[in-house]
């Protein structure tokens, strides 16, 4: 049976002093949670050589990108699903795994600017450490001297820190689970007062590597943050092999246990860092500031308008002075904020423009004798609990950077200070230039450089590279952006149609019509839309584009900041096929990236296009070239030109490690070959090396019920195809669907195919 939880005095009674107070998260309930021209409608999309001549493919040009917006400096963390448990000691080695899975990594940060509600650049002095309040039980932590600490799992990485910066070993151990990464993060604000090193453990064993560190530790006592849900009762026996004294502490709430942690400390705390207790990036700040200064930590609910009662009592109990708020006012309000000053405290607030710029702020907390950053993914939890750990025992300062680089900012603050980097984590999440101190302006310019010779290389194999279009660029991360020939004015072919798409949305977004409105051909714009995305349909392209008038269309296209891109002046209701279209592939990339990013459109309406570019059916240039299940929204073109017949394509790439968006014209005659070497240049440049490219069915569709075959649009019927009959759609006629079944070329209803 698990013993009675200890009271905070009775631990801090047997550990030592302990300055830090910080937020033990227990996983109880009330925690928050947080050539020869085609017919009028014929489409070369389709992949299939038009009489007379072979059909050929296309190539991509990037378009200059912006850097991405700052992120919010608190963000809601949810409880993360817990992982696989690793293997119990004395069984094998847990399995490898990354150290944790993000959705996705930070945004590649943007030059520092005030940030909205921080203080002006005359920032409060930082206060002076109190020695006497650093006393505690077991050795002291030192200061970590490799370039970076990991292991092959969360688990390998957490005992690579302990032996760094507890060689000696450690009176007390900090234990929390490698799943839930919040609770390591609270751990980390225990480990300079309790001089402890933190483990993580899965949820009902302790792993291998784990065990084999706390043998060499030593320690007396062993304290496990986190309740039942997190580290079982199986676990708190496991560890009294190691020691007797195993306890598990916390409170109703993360906010409750901060207060009683703060109320515990034994001398007083003039300075108390706050933050907010719902997120995971400033809250290790607070608490590695605290250690660095003698100060307390202390997190609240960001979610509160104004202070409570018994944290003012708290704060006042220890006899808190002056507090620091750590993060910008979308974490703790200006309301928060002000409340504390009405309470009788200085307040003052240290925000950056993104995390990175926050960290920078809060590695000025301290003595200026540190001498080494400890450095972590924000996006990978449990490296960031590690990592503040270790940060707070051995009194370095925390900072954080991404997979490929140091934001800039922060590469230019260790320069100037001259620390060098201990890496935290794999290099999954931070690379080989992270411990180098590698600015990600650097870097990007060296991965942007690597990017274009190897394109110009792949397209040298074609017509020597003339004729070609290609524009890249990386969404997030570090913002790579590539073009050749990307301002060049082309034919785009069917690639035109997405600005015709997204002019349609963008006339029902100002409720000027609304997807059920009828064009003078009797089809809805919904209908139209989708089939001239989903099969290409110049019919439908052709009434949609005088409908909206083409001086009104080229107006739109050019007040939306699409430079380069016109149509061509014809009378309704002439084909705008041969129209002499033009645009670029920068306008290209440029539209997907808004579409991407949501600012083309309403959400709705964007994610409709979308979706309607990720269910095309001709899938055989950018598509098929990147691995199978990578997740693409293409809209391909190809049209019979003097020169031969152009290939095209456009593609949002969503990969495991980060998004691209690439777009290509070939005007020469390339084959479809070439976009498929295009497409996984790219994808290589960004994720490695791969295998074979995804392959589509020539059969893209299939018949979800017994469906009436016609012998022309809107004709005679001449037979059905029976349910789960896979069906080869060819081209369009609005509606009307030209397809391939049973050796014939028939028609019937678009609504009539599903795609496989």
């Amino acid at each position: 049976m698990e013993p009675t939880r200890r009271s905070w005095s009775q631990v801090w009674s047997a550990a030592g002093a302990l300055v830090l107070a910080a937020v033990i998260v227990v996983g109880a309930a009330g925690a928050p949670a947080a050539g020869a021209a085609p017919r009028a409608g014929a489409s070369p999309e389709s992949g299939e050589s038009p009489d007379p001549a072979p059909a050929p493919d296309p190539a991509s040009t990037p378009e200059a990108t912006s850097e991405p917006e700052p992120e919010p400096e608190s963000e809601p963390t949810s409880e993360p699903a817990p992982a696989p448990d690793p293997t119990a000691a004395p069984g094998p080695t847990p399995q490898p795994a990354p150290t944790s899975s993000p959705d996705v990594l930070p945004d590649a940060p943007r030059a520092p600017s005030a940030p909205d509600g921080s203080d002006s650049a005359e920032e409060p002095p930082v206060p002076e450490a109190d020695a006497s309040a650093r006393q505690a039980a077991g050795p002291s932590a030192v200061v970590p001297t490799v370039s970076r600490l990991s292991g092959p799992d969360r688990y390998a990485t957490s005992a690579a820190a302990s032996r760094a910066g507890f060689p000696n070993g450690a009176a007390t151990v900090l234990i929390a689970s490698g799943s839930a990464p919040v609770d390591g993060v609270i751990a980390a604000g225990l480990s300079a007062g309790l001089r402890a090193p933190l483990l993580l453990v899965g949820h009902t064993v302790v792993p291998d590597v784990v065990a084999a560190e706390i043998a060499r530790l030593a320690p007396a006592s062993i304290v496990v943050i986190g309740g039942e849900p997190s580290v079982s009762a199986a676990v708190l026996d496991r560890l009294r092999a190691f020691t007797p004294d195993v306890q598990r502490f916390g409170g109703a709430s993360r906010f409750e246990t901060s207060l009683l942690a703060l109320r515990t400390a034994t001398s007083p705390l003039p300075t108390v860092y706050i933050a907010g207790g719902l997120g995971l990036i400033d809250a290790p700040f607070a608490s590695v500031a605290a250690a660095a200064t003698g100060g307390g930590a202390l997190l609240v609910d960001e979610r509160s308008s104004a202070v409570d009662a018994p944290t003012l009592d708290a704060l006042r109990a220890v006899g808190a002075t002056s507090v620091v708020i750590v993060g910008g006012t979308g974490g703790i309000g200006p309301g928060f904020e002000q409340s504390l000053r009405d309470g009788g405290f200085a307040v003052s607030r240290r925000a950056g423009v993104d995390r990175y710029d926050t960290a920078i702020l809060m590695s000025r907390e301290g003595p200026a004798t540190r001498q080494r950053a400890i450095v972590a993914n924000s996006a990978s939890s449990p490296d960031v609990a590690v990592a503040a750990a270790l940060a707070a025992a051995s009194g370095q300062p925390l900072l954080y950077a991404i997979e490929p680089c140091v934001p800039d900012p922060v590469a230019a603050h260790l320069a100037s200070v001259g620390w060098p980097i201990t890496a935290v984590g794999g290099p999954e999440w931070l690379g080989a230039v992270v411990p180098v101190n590698r600015s990600c302006s650097a870097e990007r310019q060296q991965r942007q450089s690597a990017l274009e010779a190897a394109l110009r290389g792949t397209l040298s194999a074609y017509n020597n590279g003339a004729g070609f279009s290609v524009s890249v660029r990386e969404v997030g991360g570090l913002g790579q952006y590539v073009q050749i020939g990307g301002g060049v004015r082309r034919e785009p072919a069917s690639m035109i149609k997405l600005f015709a798409a997204w002019a349609v949305g963008r006339i029902i977004d100002e409720g000027r019509a609304h997807w059920g409105t009828r064009l003078p051909s009797g089809v809805s714009l919904a209908d139209c839309v989708h089939v001239m995305i989903h099969a290409s349909d110049n019919y439908c392209h052709t009434d949609i584009v005088h409908w909206i008038g083409i001086g009104e269309l080229n107006r739109m296209i050019a007040a939306a900041g699409f430079c380069c891109t016109t149509y061509g002046n014809v009378n309704p209701p002439t084909s705008v096929l041969y129209a002499g279209n033009r645009t670029t592939t920068d306008d290209l990339v440029h539209l997907l990236t808004r579409l991407h990013n949501g600012t083309a459109l309403s959400k709705a309406n964007g994610d409709h296009i979308l979706g309607l570019m990720k269910a095309q059916v001709f899938r055989t240039r950018l598509a098929s070239g990147i691995p199978p299940g990578v997740g693409q929204a293409s809209k391909p073109g190809a049209l019979w030109l003097t020169s031969g017949l152009l290939q095209a394509d456009s593609a949002i790439v969503w990969g495991p490690k980060t998004t691209y968006i690439v777009s290509v014209i070939g005007d020469q005659g390339p084959p479809q070959e070439a976009l498929r070497r295009v497409s996984r240049t790219v994808y290589e440049h960004f994720h490695g090396p791969f295998g074979a490219a995804a392959v589509y069915p020539v059969e893209q569709t299939y018949a979800p019920w017994p469906i009436q075959l016609l012998n022309g649009p809107n004709g005679s019927p001449i037979g059905y195809a029976p349910t789960g009959a896979l069906i080869q759609v060819l081209d369009a006629q609005r509606v009307w669907y030209s397809v391939r079944y049973g050796g014939r070329d028939v028609w019937t209803h678009f609504t009539n195919l599903r795609n496989r």
